[in-house]
């Protein structure tokens, strides 16, 4: 990944970070956000099946990495139990080769499945909004930012224990020139077989299991509602 040469792009970068000191205050020798952090390297090792998503070399082989877990804000001291540290932020670096430099992907992540711009200018309008105090006009308006800034962040137990979710999306592409995409295009449904999902199934399954049942904990007070295998209401708690 080298680094941005655009010059829009290097204006947007700019534009952030002056924001930002003037939001959380310069602080000499730390990042501008998400300032207070722990650096850890280690080693990603993929599975046998994620080889099948991606000829990409991560997926190939192991690869060493850097990762950083970080507290939100500018400010380098903040508690990890002040409520303004979430969300958390972690950040995978997995580097290809050590030379030449920058022969790397990143991978960025936060403790909230929302983000409060959709690219650089967007941000650079939110953080305005946070330095100058008209926040509450540019959450009327963007829905992204009052999505992320209203949305629950409690303080997790462990950072081990806490959900991260990546704010890009990654294209992969496996050898058979796939990209990992699940859905068919409108190009790709004319022909098809007016039945070739329930026709697919026995197949699929002769493949062992495929499907999984993932489990979400309500929360204390979310309303349950119990229905029976025959589709009658059983009652609510």
């Amino acid at each position: 990944m080298p680094l941005p040469s655009n010059p829009e792009t290097v204006d947007v970068g700019a534009q952030l970070v002056d924001i930002l000191h003037k939001v959380f205050g310069p602080q000499p020798g730390f990042r501008p956000a998400h300032a207070k952090g722990l650096l850890i390297k280690g080693t990603f090792i993929p599975t046998p099946e994620a080889s099948t998503l991606s000829i990409a070399q991560h997926f190939q082989q192991e690869t060493p990495i850097l990762a950083r877990f970080s507290n939100a804000t500018g400010f380098p001291q903040i508690p990890d139990t002040d409520p303004n540290a979430n969300p958390r932020g972690l950040a995978i670096r997995f580097i290809l080769a050590e030379s030449p430099r920058h022969l790397h992907t990143d991978i960025i992540t936060h403790s909230t499945p929302f983000f409060p711009a959709k690219d650089g200018p967007d941000a650079v309008s939110f953080f305005t909004a946070l330095a100058n105090g008209s926040i509450k006009e540019h959450l009327s308006t963007h829905t992204a930012a009052r999505e992320f800034i209203q949305a629950p962040k409690p303080l997790p137990r462990s950072l081990s224990s806490e959900q991260f979710f990546g704010i890009n999306a990654f294209k992969f592409v496996d050898r058979d020139g796939g990209r990992g995409v699940l859905y068919l295009t409108p190009e790709e449904v004319e022909g098809l077989d007016s039945n070739y999902l329930f026709d697919s199934v026995a197949g699929i399954l002769g493949q062992g299991p495929v499907f999984d049942i993932v489990v979400q904990i309500a929360e204390e007070g979310t309303l349950l509602m119990i229905v029976l295998f025959d589709g009658r209401r059983q009652g609510s708690w």
